[in-house]
This record gives structure tokens, C-alpha cells and sequence, in this order.
């Protein structure tokens, strides 16, 4: 080499970014220095070719735009560059430019900007030097046209110079991995056909610096035969060459045999990616099957759009789906033309068809069921028959009778469209029998069968009177008619006659939209195993249920729970729970009343009394996650007592609320719990509210008088809190206890988002781990989103840890990415200071009243004029005992 190597050894970085999002989850994106790679030709004094390119890897993305660039290194560089990564893993491919200026091994640095963090890698490039640029490039390599690809094809070639780069253009569905001898300049291109593969042609490209590129073109095509245009179909021999139709949605196909799918099919065309083509079946048969009995829009093709033709085609097989199946197609938006599925069978839980289900084109005749088909045939006593209307359309459908446990005679008219039991012949026991509904009886749509439903036929009071109006509510007795009451009218006006006992496991309500009216009555023996998602005594309220008390409730859940309801969007007031919940669901969602309050959703006056134990994330004693997306989430004047233990390295757990993410309120609550979650990386957890997303919610009016501990950021009224107004810790302990946290303790908010106003810690203790790095403060520690602390007051407490302030960790107004107001008007009495050894070192704590340790203040001098004097409202608070206390907080037992 005649000029000097140019090595920037930078060495193999690995750089993995660590960081806490606003959801207090944690994300590793790594650059994956080891498998970066470059390819084209790199040559001393040569303008890089487009082709010069460089592979950068990395893992554990997130989603987002990631920005890539490169300062100048001997010459070449890389412009800044933003790409999408969509997959957690991968590589991005970044062009190279300019022009080499000396030889040898290089390294070029890579800065990769992403999710507000900036990372390094860096991929190694080797100078060549070309002693005659104007010389040419002598390239050997086969072309002979590949057809019919099924499997890898290596392909040999020479070139000169040696040292020359080999490139290959991309081509949809094929893989691409070429092998070189650089000393030699042979070498193998190895093509490896995925299941997209189509047609098209390749394009193999040897360049050398300023030297002329030689390109060598070879057409591959997956098919033995065609291009898939109108003049030159692709032809369709086998499975393989079928299943290419969701690859080329507007293409044209012809079979030339009958085929057989061995594999589940999955359907071809969706509502955003139709199938648009040509599929002539030349009166060739497709056998093929679908076993998705939870899946909508099953079918051979999912969705034929405008333009599309299917024709001269027969089709065999079983499709198993739920809403929306078919023969054919789930949707269409052109009619079939010489098709016929007679020998399919079809079932699904609703909207089947023979040949279209859906669109524009749908068949005339589809299996409908109404979503009042019947689950209970009540016969009142003393009668001998009762009908119910089936909810089927067509109703001259064909109904049989799978399985009769009850001895009653079960008929269908299809002239009426109603199922009666009759228990004339006597023997008649209550119980259930399970029916089948098909499109005919014979012939075509013989195949169209619905699958199994249950219903129960009863010989029972299902009430003690009422219509289930307003006016006139269903009244019920004992457990088996609340139960049926609340299947079989949801959307009704019950009330409670008296006390009831519940007998067995309770069998969860779909969803209510009725009125469920307690009347002060209490329910004993809520007994639940939850297995499903969401569930609850109702798995969704968007009703209301009021004045009931719930005792001696017993749940075990391995999913999101919720003791009244699941997922709530009407109203729930006036409730009591006590009892124990058990959850061993690692996911997310439990409340000791709703799993989930979403928009609309309002819980008040309620309380509970439980003890909790989960193994979950978005714990509350009243619920889960307030997500007033779309509309505001209200949890009001509600009560927790009793214990909360999470395990586990969960986030977002409270007292009262362990999730907010929309415009939410949580006002005038009050929680005494025993919260406990020190596993190392419980984060976000406070005596009242866990953590949330946003800038909409609001806390106001709350107190804690419990116990709190958690692994990193705990509050005694939030983990990570925002908008607090007008809150009361008092009574409590607030601590963070696990070895190495690196989380806030703070009397308020482990991490404020917004404003912490009007607030007051008093005979409170509040700690933390020896050695962490962050202060335990009196009111607030870390700030996110322009957080400040205002008008707040510390009283009677002991804060401990290795650092320690009286009202604030930092000052607001120094937080580098959201700058808060400034401190102001915040005041202490009587706050004792402990370092890591109980060493007393309030000494050296700093009056200011806009300082991290506030102003110092006299008893004597906090009177209720005092209070009012730094903003404190009189209209929330009273002076009572001679101190201040918030007029209106918690659940007024009855």
C-alpha cells in the first residue's frame, strides 16, 4: 500500500439505551455493532458508486423514526438520514458518498438518534486501490432464465479486477446472499425463494471504482409459466403456486390442475389490501380448509375489491370461523362468475353464507343471528309450554336439536320464527339443550351451519314481579333469579327484594345496560374464578348499578378484573366490597371495583374493604386505570381500606387508582390501605394514584392515612402524579425500600408532571434506601412536564434518607427538558431530618420559602387565616381541632 493505513479504531461498540418512558416502562434499543457490514466498491480517489451502502443492525426497537448519520472520514461519509423501524430487530441499509482519499482498513462512525437519546456504532471499510481507472470489468456469470423456483439456485462467476464489488438488486420475495473470493475474484450467488416470491428480473452488478459497472440481468419466476397479465397468467399447478395469490393481489392466475391444501389456509385479501385480479379456475377444483372458530372474515378469499374476476372455479372443504364466513369469499365487491362452494362446509357463530357473506355482491340468503336469541325458555308454573322468538333471519332456516337434557318436546316454526318447549309428556327437568341452526335442510346451503348454542329451558319464577321498565322493575328474591334476571334482561330495571346468599361460582353477565338497584340490600358470597379477559361480576357496566353491598367476596383471577365490573362506562355508586382477591395475571388491570373506567365511565360514593394480592401491573382498590379517552373517567368520594400486595417487578399501583391515561378525575377519595410492592422495579406507586401519561388528569381533594412502599418513585398521594390540588397525607408512612433504588420518596409525588398546590404532609414519615441518588422530600420529588410545587406545608414529619429535603428534591425551574415555575410560599413545622445512620441533620436544612427546603414556620402562626393567606381554599378545607382538614373526602358508609 503506498500511502499510509487510516485507522480509526473506534472499536466494536455496543451501546444499550436505558430509559423510563412516560409509562414508566423500560426500553433497551441496542445498535449491534458486531453484524454491521458494508458492500459495493470502495476505491481510493473514485466517487462511490450508489451501490455503496452500509448495514447498519440493531435490537429491541420500539417502533419510531430513528436518524442515522455519519461525520467525514477520509473522504466518504454518510448524510443524515431518517428511517422508519417498524420491526424490533433489524437492519437498515444507509448509502455511502464521496470520494476515498487514502488506502487501507477504515472505520466510520455512525451517530444513530433516536427516542431523544443519541447512540454510536461504527462499521469497518476497506480502500482499494485501482492502479488503471480506465480500465475495464470483466464479469462471467450464467443468465439463463430461472422458472418454476421452488427451491435455492447457486449461480458461479468470475471477475477482474479480483478485488471488484458484487452487488445485487432487491427483488420481492427473494433472498439474495452473495460469497467472493477477493484474491481470486470467484464466486457464488446464492438465490433463495420465500413464499412472496412472484416473478421478475435481477439485476447483478460488478463495479471498481471510476471503472464502467457490468450489469447482468436474470429473470426468475416462481411459476413454471406466465407474468401474471391478462396475456400471460401465472399458471397455478400446486399449493405453493396458490398460496402466491396474497402476494400478487393484482395479478392474473389460471389453474391447470386440481389442488389440495393440506395446510390452514389463511384468507386471501383484506378491507385495506383487496384481492384485485384475475383467478380462472378453468373449472379446476381447490380443496382447502380454515379452522378459526374466534376469527371474523374467514373465507377463501377475505375481500374481492372492484375489478376483481373469480371464475370457472369449484371449491371444497371445511371453513370454521366466526362472524362473517363463507365458501368463497367473507367480502366481495363483484359477483362470482361459474363458481360453486356447495361442497364446503361452512360454520361460525354468525353470517354465513354459501359463496359471499358480505359487500356489494353478498348472497342472497345468509344465516343471520339476532342478538336476542334466545339463552332461556322460561315455562311459568302451571303452564305446559313457553316460545321465545329465535332471532334468525332467514326464518325458514332448518333448527336441530343436538342434545335435549330436560325431556321437553323442542320444536321450531319457520313460519313465525319461534322455538317452543312443550313438557306435556311429562318427566320435564330443568336443564339445556344444545341446537344447531342451517341455512336449508337440503341442497344447497346444507353446508351453512351455525355453530352450537345453548339454551336453558326452566320451570321457575325468573323474578317476583315487574315488566322491567322504570316504572315497574324486575324484582328478584334469591341468587338464581338475580343471575337469570341479569342474563336474560341486561338492559332492564331490577331491583333487590331483600338480602341474598349466592350459591356456587357466579357466572359473569356479557354486558349490562340496565338499572341495577340495590336498595341498601347485601349480596353474600360473590364467589369468582376468572379466567377471561375484563371480567367481573358484570364483565362490562354500561348501565348503572347502585346501592348494593357486596360481603365476603372471593375472587381468583389470571386476567384483568374488576370486582363490580370489568370495563365500566356508565355509572356505579354506592357500593361496598370486602372480601379477598388473588391475582396471578401477569399482564395488567385490577380494581377492587373496576378493572378499567373508561370514557363516560363514573364511580362514586363506593368502598372497599379487601384484601389484595397480584402479581399484575395497574392495581387500585378501586380501579385499575382510569382512560377517559374520548370523554372524562370520574372516580369520586370513594374509600379503600384493608392491604394491597403486588409481586413482581410491576408499575402503576395505588390505593385508589393505579393508572390514568385521558381527561380523568379522582376527587374527594380517601385510603387507608396497607400498600406494599418493593419488588426491585415496582415503580409508580402511591397511596392514592400509581402513575400516568398525560397532562389531563386531575387529583384533587384526596387523602391517605395508610402505608405505602415501593421499589423506586412512591407518593403518599401519587408514584407519578400531575394536577394535585388541595391534598392531605396524614397519619401515613410513604418509603421506598429496596436495595439500589434509584426512585423518588416524597409525602405528595415521587415525580410531579404538573402542579402539586395546596397540599399538606403532616405526621407522616417518609424514607429511603440508604445510598440512593435521589432526595426524599416533603412534598415532590423528581419533575416532569413543567412541574412545580406551590403553597404547600410539611408538618410533624420525619423524612429520612441518605439525601433529604424538607419540601422538593430540585428546583423545578433548573429541569433541563421541562422547565417548571419556580418554588413558592412552601412551609415547614416541626420536620425532623435523618441522614442514612439516623444522625440528625436538620440543621442544615435552609429556610426559603421558594427553596427546596421551604420557609419555617411557627405553630402558633399557622392559623386558618395563615392558610388562607397562601391560597388555601375555605370552601374545601375546614379548621377543625385546631388545624386544617378537608371538609368532604371519602365513602359515607350507610
Amino acid at each position: 500500500m503506498k500511502n499510509n493505513i487510516l485507522l480509526y479504531l473506534l472499536g466494536l461498540i455496543l451501546l444499550v439505551g436505558c430509559n423510563k418512558d412516560e409509562e414508566n416502562k423500560y426500553i433497551s434499543f441496542a445498535l449491534d455493532t458486531e453484524h454491521n457490514s458494508v458492500e459495493g466498491s470502495f476505491v481510493q480517489g473514485a466517487e462511490l458508486l450508489s451501490n455503496c451502502q452500509a448495514s447498519i443492525s440493531y435490537v429491541n426497537a420500539v417502533g419510531g423514526t430513528a436518524t442515522f448519520s455519519s461525520e467525514e472520514v477520509n473522504g466518504i461519509r454518510i448524510e443524515k438520514t431518517s428511517l422508519a423501524l417498524d420491526d424490533k430487530a433489524g437492519t437498515v441499509k444507509l448509502r455511502i458518498t464521496g470520494v476515498p482519499v487514502e488506502l487501507g482498513i477504515m472505520y466510520l462512525p455512525v451517530t444513530v438518534e433516536y427516542m431523544g437519546y443519541q447512540y454510536e456504532t461504527t462499521v469497518s471499510v476497506v480502500i482499494f486501490e485501482d492502479t488503471d481507472p480506465s480500465g475495464s470489468i470483466e464479469f462471467k456469470m450464467e443468465t439463463t432464465p430461472i422458472t418454476n423456483m421452488k427451491s435455492t439456485v447457486e449461480i458461479p462467476f468470475t471477475v477482474l479486477p479480483t478485488m471488484a464489488a458484487v452487488t445485487a438488486s432487491e427483488l420481492q420475495g427473494l433472498n439474495v446472499k452473495i460469497t467472493q473470493d477477493l484474491n481470486t475474484g470467484q464466486g457464488v450467488v446464492a438465490l433463495t425463494p420465500t413464499a412472496e416470491l412472484l416473478s421478475g428480473t435481477l439485476e447483478i452488478t460488478a463495479s471498481f471504482g471510476a471503472r464502467t459497472p457490468v450489469v447482468k440481468e436474470i429473470s426468475v419466476n416462481a411459476f413454471a409459466e406466465g407474468e401474471g397479465t391478462a396475456e400471460s397468467p401465472y399458471k397455478i399447478s400446486d399449493a405453493d403456486g396458490l398460496n402466491k395469490l396474497k402476494f400478487g393481489l393484482d395479478k392474473v392466475f389460471i389453474l391447470t390442475d386440481d389442488i389440495e391444501v393440506e395446510a390452514n389456509w389463511t384468507p386471501v385479501g383484506t378491507t385495506e389490501a383487496p384481492f384485485v385480479g384475475i383467478l380462472d379456475g378453468d373449472d379446476h377444483r381447490i380443496t382447502y380448509h380454515i379452522n378459526a372458530p374466534t376469527n371474523d372474515s374467514q373465507a377463501f378469499f377475505g375481500t374481492i375489491g372492484a375489478g376483481a374476476e373469480v371464475k370457472n372455479l369449484n371449491f371444497s372443504g371445511e371453513v370454521t370461523g366466526r362472524n362473517i364466513v363463507a365458501g368463497v369469499a367473507a367480502s366481495s365487491a363483484v359477483a362470482l362468475e361459474n363458481c360453486n362452494a356447495d361442497n364446503v362446509l361452512v360454520k361460525g357463530e354468525n353470517n354465513l353464507a354459501v359463496l359471499i357473506a358480505s359487500g356489494e355482491e353478498k348472497d342472497s340468503r345468509i344465516l343471520t343471528i339476532g342478538k336476542d336469541f334466545p339463552t332461556l325458555i322460561n315455562i311459568t308454573v302451571g303452564e305446559t309450554s313457553a316460545s321465545e322468538l329465535l332471532d334468525v333471519l332467514p326464518m325458514d332456516i332448518y333448527m336441530n336439536v343436538l342434545k335435549n337434557e330436560t325431556n321437553a318436546d323442542v320444536s321450531y316454526n319457520t313460519s313465525d320464527g319461534k322455538i317452543t318447549a312443550d313438557i306435556t309428556n311429562g318427566d320435564f327437568a330443568s336443564g339445556d339443550i344444545t341446537v344447531e341452526l342451517k341455512l336449508a335442510e337440503t341442497g344447497s346451503g346444507f353446508n351453512i351451519i351455525s355453530l352450537p348454542k345453548t339454551i336453558t329451558i326452566a320451570s321457575k319464577k325468573m323474578n317476583e314481579g315487574g315488566d322491567g321498565s322504570e316504572a315497574s322493575p324486575y324484582i328478584v328474591a334469591d341468587g338464581e333469579q338475580l343471575a337469570a334476571m341479569m342474563t336474560n334482561a341486561p338492559s332492564s330495571y331490577i331491583v333487590l327484594q331483600n338480602d341474598i346468599q349466592l350459591a356456587g361460582e357466579w357466572a359473569m353477565i356479557g354486558e349490562f345496560t340496565g338499572d341495577l338497584d340495590g336498595k341498601g340490600y347485601t349480596v353474600t358470597g360473590l364467589k369468582i374464578n376468572a379466567k377471561d379477559a375484563n371480567s367481573g361480576f358484570v364483565k362490562t357496566n354500561k348501565g348503572t348499578i347502585h346501592d348494593l353491598k357486596f360481603v365476603d367476596v372471593d375472587v381468583a383471577a389470571t386476567k384483568s378484573f374488576g370486582t363490580i365490573a370489568g370495563i365500566n362506562q356508565g355509572t356505579i355508586r354506592d357500593i361496598e366490597v370486602s372480601g379477598k382477591i388473588v391475582s396471578t395475571n401477569t399482564g395488567d388491570l385490577l380494581g377492587g371495583i373496576v378493572g378499567d373506567n373508561l370514557a363516560q365511565g363514573v364511580i362514586e360514593n363506593c368502598y372497599v374493604n379487601l384484601d389484595m394480592t397480584a402479581t399484575c401491573g395497574m392495581v387500585g382498590g378501586i380501579a385499575g386505570r382510569n382512560k377517559g379517552t374520548g370523554g372524562v373517567a370520574i372516580v369520586r368520594n370513594c374509600t379503600s381500606e384493608g392491604t394491597l400486595t403486588v409481586t413482581g417487578s410491576k408499575t402503576r399501583i395505588a390505593g385508589v387508582v393505579g393508572r390514568g391515561e385521558g381527561p380523568d378525575l379522582i376527587k374527594g377519595c380517601l385510603s387507608s390501605m396497607t400498600i406494599t410492592a418493593t419488588t426491585s422495579g415496582a415503580n409508580g406507586v402511591g397511596g392514592i394514584f400509581g402513575a400516568n401519561n398525560n397532562n389531563d388528569m386531575k387529583i384533587e381533594e384526596c387523602m391517605f392515612t395508610g402505608s405505602v412502599k415501593s421499589g423506586n418513585d412512591v407518593g403518599g398521594i401519587a408514584g407519578v402524579g400531575v394536577n394535585v390540588l388541595n391534598c392531605l397525607v396524614e397519619n401515613a408512612s410513604v418509603s421506598n425500600t429496596v436495595s439500589g433504588s434509584n426512585g423518588n420518596a416524597a409525602g405528595i409525588c415521587g415525580t410531579n408532571k404538573k402542579y402539586a398546590t395546596n397540599c399538606i404532609v403532616r405526621n407522616t414519615e417518609i424514607s429511603g434506601v440508604v445510598g440512593t441518588s435521589k432526595a426524599i422530600s416533603g412534598i415532590n420529588g423528581n419533575y416532569q412536564n413543567n412541574g412545580t410545587t406551590k403553597g404547600c406545608v410539611v408538618e410533624s414529619a420525619t423524612i429520612k434518607g441518605a439525601k433529604v429535603q424538607r419540601i422538593s428534591a430540585i428546583n423545578p425551574a433548573t429541569v433541563s427538558s421541562n422547565t417548571g415555575a419556580p418554588l413558592a410560599d412552601n412551609w415547614t413545622y416541626n420536620v425532623t431530618l435523618l441522614d442514612g445512620n439516623n444522625e440528625d441533620i436538620s440543621s442544615s436544612a435552609i429556610d426559603d420559602a421558594a427553596g427546596l427546603d421551604g420557609g419555617t414556620v411557627s405553630q402558633a402562626q399557622m392559623t386558618q387565616s395563615w392558610y388562607q393567606s397562601i391560597g388555601f381554599d375555605m370552601n374545601v378545607w375546614e379548621w377543625k381541632d385546631g388545624k386544617l382538614t378537608l371538609k368532604n373526602v371519602g365513602y359515607k358508609r350507610k
